[in-house]
């Protein structure tokens, strides 16, 4: 296990930490990206529903309960 020297801190880090989009060493301020336009990119692909969880329709999802009744108007 690799140990940090305390105290000192630079811009970057270690080489062992990349980018996760383009692979360049990432930087503090940006973490986990190395740069302002990397968290850019990313956060648009989130805006634009680029991630996303796969799931299955709600008619499969195995919901046996039957539906819930409507409220009667009986006043």
């Amino acid at each position: 296990m690799r140990s940090r020297a305390k105290g000192s801190m630079s811009a970057s880090l270690p080489d062992s930490r990349k980018c996760v989009l383009c692979g360049k060493p990432q930087e503090e301020a940006y973490r986990p990206f190395c740069s302002k336009r990397c968290a850019d990119i990313d956060l648009g692909r989130w805006f634009k529903g680029g991630y996303s969880i796969p799931a299955r329709p709600e008619d499969e999802a195995g919901n046996d309960a039957p539906p819930p009744e409507a409220p009667s108007n009986d006043d």
